[in-house]
């Protein structure tokens, strides 16, 4: 059975994937060093989903906040997002 991939992995692999299009080389097939920028991008992207700015919170709440994906992404925070104040 493969190795479950990361995360960051399936992040990178979707950035590589839309990056390149249909037909690009799998990224099962791809070098690590050919691999490295685009997961350095994930870990990028990832880490900037944890720290949300009030517009990704409003987001967050008006459409994932009660599924099983929201679960998912604010998992391990200590709080959940807040509603931002509406400005007046």
């Amino acid at each position: 059975m493969p190795d479950e991939m990361t995360m960051v992995e399936r992040c990178a692999k979707a950035i590589y994937e839309k990056r390149n299009g249909a037909g690009c080389t799998p990224w099962s097939r791809q070098k690590q060093v050919h691999r490295a920028p685009y997961l350095d991008d994930a870990r990028a992207a990832i880490e900037e989903m944890r720290n949300p700015s009030g517009e990704m919170e409003d987001w967050f709440r008006d459409n994932l906040e009660h599924t099983e994906t929201g679960a998912w992404i604010w998992k391990g925070r200590s709080t959940p997002p807040s509603r931002n104040k509406e400005k007046a």
